[in-house]
């Protein structure tokens, strides 16, 4: 969806007549109140579903164990209505109605690494809404006791309630501590790095943690290479480290910049963070939203005690610590309210929409771009980015040659050898995909440049 009018539109529609059957190429209004109506009839959710099982499918060929990654990213929307702010670091933390964007992971160890879910959250929203976002579905949940052997998040994550959360559902995690450690208080280590260093693997005892079942703690230089490095760093992590986990271990976490940030960067180089819902909304702060979820688990607790003594042999003390806590429970309840009543409202971004539908189907076409790329014999290819794929050949001006059940679209080939050498092999990939338009076969073939005398 391109912004701007029809003018605008035709530069980049392309062939876009042979695939939608119309005379008139589609605008971007149109294509977003198309978007919006398709975002609620539930289409969102079904493009969600088609990726997951897309991942699913990839990991059961695979049939391995997958590493899963979490993280947060922020997409900045200007607007000059009273909102929420929100800090983002590049923009100087001044920002207003910002939203937040959970995105998972998958990278198999033998293939690709997959987009396997959205999330969308207020501003200033925390890692562990999207984990919960991720997990809190039973399905979701035991596919990921079933497939991930690790799963990685930042140290947005790494708080005792996210944790306890992930010792709870049995997640998996490794992440990197909030404090680093001074290596050589650590005289009675049992395991030495090849420079001599201590390697630490310990119960995690904020967790209540034990070293026959977790969670645990570990603790690694953090410059392994380095033998006169002194510092190190502290990782908790639900899966126990041998020896040899250790001494990688920093490399290891560190997988999260190809299998993540990467990825993300990819994504918004092709568009991915562009805002097309417009619509806003007054709503509380997630701070607001974060106290209201603490005083109803308080509330829960105390009902929980209230039953419990109900079940006691009744008497006077039995009868004042009932009395105590159903007091208690009105307070609880009483503070929820006044935090209700008293909480300034401002302006949000709405979830759903054209947005939405856009960022799920972009994280589908990117899943089935990445399979198709690792799917060739050329090592180049395997590596290529979603930039490079559009500069070699996606992003280069054809001529499409309507014949009977099929279509052939001639792309302008490069001039330089290495980069047609890519071109060719990019092609390939394309061709064995047998793709399909209104029922036609699409081939794809070069069309060698003439522009130059000896070229």
């Amino acid at each position: 969806m391109h912004p701007g009018g029809w003018t605008h539109a035709a530069r980049f529609a392309g062939a876009e007549p042979l695939l939608t059957g119309r005379t008139r190429i589609y605008d971007e209004s149109t294509l977003r109140r198309a978007a919006d109506q398709l975002d609620a009839e539930g289409c969102s959710a079904r493009v969600a579903h088609a990726m997951w099982s897309q991942v699913d499918g990839a990991v059961r060929a695979a049939d391995e164990p997958v590493i899963g990654y979490t993280d947060v990213f922020d997409q900045p929307y200007y607007t000059k209505k009273f909102a929420h702010a929100a800090p983002i670091g590049r923009l100087g933390n001044r920002l207003l109605a910002a939203a937040y964007f959970g995105i998972t992971t998958v990278a198999i160890p033998s293939g690709p690494t997959l987009f396997l879910h959205l999330s969308w959250h207020k501003p200033a929203a925390p890692l562990h809404d999207a984990l919960v976002d991720l997990l809190a579905e039973p399905a979701h949940l035991a596919w990921w006791h079933e497939h991930v052997r690790f799963h990685i998040w930042d140290r947005g994550g790494n708080g005792d309630r996210t944790l306890t959360m992930g010792r709870d559902w049995e997640i998996p995690y490794l992440t990197i501590g909030r404090k680093s450690a001074e290596l050589w208080r650590f005289h009675a280590a049992t395991m030495h790095s090849e420079h001599g260093k201590p390697l630490v693997f310990r119960p995690d005892l904020r967790l209540g943690g034990t070293m026959a079942d977790g969670p645990w703690e570990a603790i690694v230089a953090a410059r392994p290479d380095d033998p006169e490095c002194q510092r190190g760093i502290c990782f908790r992590s639900a899966v126990p480290l041998a020896e040899a986990d250790l001494r990688t271990l920093t490399v290891f976490y560190k997988s999260r910049w190809p299998s993540m940030e990467n990825l993300i960067k990819a994504l918004l180089s092709r568009g991915f963070g562009r805002n097309r819902t417009r619509a806003l909304e007054l709503t509380t702060s997630r701070g607001v939203d974060g106290a209201v979820e603490r005083l109803h688990e308080r509330e829960l607790d105390l009902r929980a005690k209230v039953a419990q003594l109900e079940t006691e042999p009744p008497g006077a003390k039995n009868l004042a610590a009932v009395v105590k806590v159903v007091g208690q429970i009105k307070t609880a309840q009483a503070d929820q309210a006044a935090l209700v009543a008293n909480a300034t409202l401002k302006q949000a971004r709405v979830v759903g929409g054209a947005e939405r539908l856009a960022k799920q189907l972009h994280l589908l076409t990117h899943n089935a771009l990445s399979l198709a790329l690792y799917g060739s014999d050329d090592e180049a290819v395997r590596a290529m980015d979603p930039n490079t794929v559009f500069a070699l050949l996606l992003d280069r001006s054809a001529t499409t040659c309507i014949e009977e059940g099929k279509l052939t679209l001639w792309v302008e080939a490069l001039d330089v050898a290495a980069d047609r050498r890519r071109q060719e092999a990019l092609v390939r990939v394309f061709n064995q995909l047998a793709l399909r338009c209104r029922g036609c076969v699409v081939a794809i073939r070069l069309r060698q440049s003439h522009g130059k005398k000896g070229g």
